[in-house]
């Protein structure tokens, strides 16, 4: 189910919320019990079969943080996240795997041609945090099977994240004022999940078919290929940021508080400050499970240039199973150690708009990489950067919309001019012009449905 189409919006959400807090007023685990049915159905409502699946990855990782939590010996640790890994790595890149062996080994391996159970990747990581932290002793009580349950598939953030901790969402479910409904948190939730709405519908949607149709030429010219990566750069923006809005929305509304998973990355003054801002749940699963157990940056340059470019690519791979997608990992990866020492080894610095300027120009480029579907395609679209024929900028220009110019100058006026939306939750307080906007926003949107496009971190 789709937070932008009418059987949620009109449907299940209001259903969802209304028996949520009215069984609260009974018996709290009545509502909680509610939540997590909703949270199921939500679910399986994509796929009933992977429903399953997810019930299994449940029981199998309570079992194991349990016995955790009686022994903690690093052997069943390492069982429980290996055997979520095989999980993820059987679905996610099996196919990927067994065509890499028979193109080199000229062997004839089956492809099963496998469809990705959609959030695999957010719930595994997900649970994988919740076996190290029952590991260290972090969370300081055991939990039931139903919070455990309800931490771990909550629809907010189930499908595309942000990755939460345990300690930080199992607590609120139990705390006496979530239980009622609050009219400021149900406000601000309103506010902001109509913001991401926006962005996923108005801007995102719109800037998809400009992109579609630069990565799809088979010879681009410099307008093509300027104006149609560059309206995937804000396409994939408005649309991760958005759905991450929406879920931060939702969990308000819900009086659940999410993490933020987007702080403005647009304007960050260096590739390294970008990452710590863009996808900030993954930057942090990705620090904690890969970057420091390699040694961070404790055991000097050398080995710190090795852990940051194998977190990257791990990182790269976690976008897709793909060459492509590790070669955009071990480009970012590359950049970052560049920047390593150009601020800290050459003690170089550079006015901050210019920095602001190459950073975001730099990403938009790498983002062909990501885009696009092979090397071939990636080098006609880097090829036609350098290609000012009249021609080709003539037909660009007449294949551009007066429409599509004004969202793509909207969208980079937002992001580099308007505070991000998550940033209204801290101290709202609900005003007229709060409802007034949100009504418009969810209006405008939900007449907008029709030409949707899916989340393209449901791919991830």
């Amino acid at each position: 189910m789709l937070f932008c189409s009418y059987v949620f919006v009109l449907a299940f959400l209001p259903l969802t919320l209304l028996g949520y807090f009215s069984l609260n007023r009974i018996n709290a685990k009545a509502g909680r019990c509610w939540l997590l049915a909703a949270s199921l159905f939500f679910y399986g409502y994509f796929n009933c079969s992977y429903l399953l699946l997810l019930l299994g990855s449940l029981v199998f990782n309570y079992a194991v943080g349990a016995v955790l939590e009686r022994r903690r010996q690093r052997w069943i640790l390492i069982f429980g996240c290996v055997v979520n890994l095989l999980l993820l790595g059987y679905f996610k890149y099996y196919d990927f795997f067994v065509e890499n062996v028979n193109t080199l080994f000229g062997t004839d391996l089956v492809i099963h041609k496998l469809l990705l159970p959609l959030g695999i990747s957010f719930f595994t990581f997900q649970q994988i945090s919740y076996l190290s932290d029952v590991y260290h002793g972090v969370l300081g009580e055991r939990y039931s099977p139903l919070d455990y349950a309800l931490f771990v598939t909550f629809f907010p953030q189930l499908i595309a994240g942000p990755i939460v901790l345990a300690n930080e969402m199992m607590p609120q479910f139990a705390e006496k004022e979530n239980l009622k409904l609050n009219y400021g948190n149900f406000s601000c939730g309103i506010f902001i999940f109509s913001l991401g709405l926006a962005k996923k519908i108005l801007v995102a949607d719109n800037l998809a078919p400009v992109a579609d149709r630069a990565f799809a030429l088979a010879a681009p010219g410099f307008a093509d290929s300027a104006i149609g990566s560059l309206a995937y750069y804000m396409q994939i923006y408005f649309d991760f940021s958005g759905y991450s809005d929406m879920a931060i929305g939702l969990g308000a509304m819900f009086n659940i508080m999410l993490p933020v998973n987007f702080l403005s990355p647009c304007r960050s003054a260096s590739i390294q400050e970008f990452w710590r801002t863009w996808h900030i749940t993954l930057g942090r699963f990705l620090g904690q499970f890969v970057y420091r157990p390699l040694g961070g940056s404790r055991k000097g340059p050398f080995r710190t240039g090795v852990n940051i470019m194998v977190t990257f690519i791990l990182c790269g791979l976690w976008h897709g199973a793909s060459w492509m997608m590790i070669l955009f990992g071990a480009v970012q990866g590359t950049a970052i150690v560049i920047h390593r020492i150009w601020s800290k080894g050459l003690q170089l610095k550079m006015p901050r708009q210019l920095a602001v300027l190459v950073t975001f120009v730099f990403f938009w480029m790498s983002l062909i990489i990501f885009r696009a579907d092979t090397p071939s395609r990636a080098f006609r679209m880097y090829r036609a950067l350098g290609d000012f024929s009249r021609e080709k900028l003539a037909a660009a220009w007449e294949s551009l919309d007066s429409a599509s110019i004004t969202v793509l100058a909207v969208a980079l006026g937002i992001v580099f001019l308007l505070p991000p939306a998550n940033s209204f939750r801290e101290n709202f307080k609900p005003a007229v012009w709060h409802w007034v906007t949100a009504m418009v926003l969810l209006v405008w949107s939900i007449f907008c449905f029709s030409r949707i496009s899916p989340f393209i971190y449901f791919n991830f």
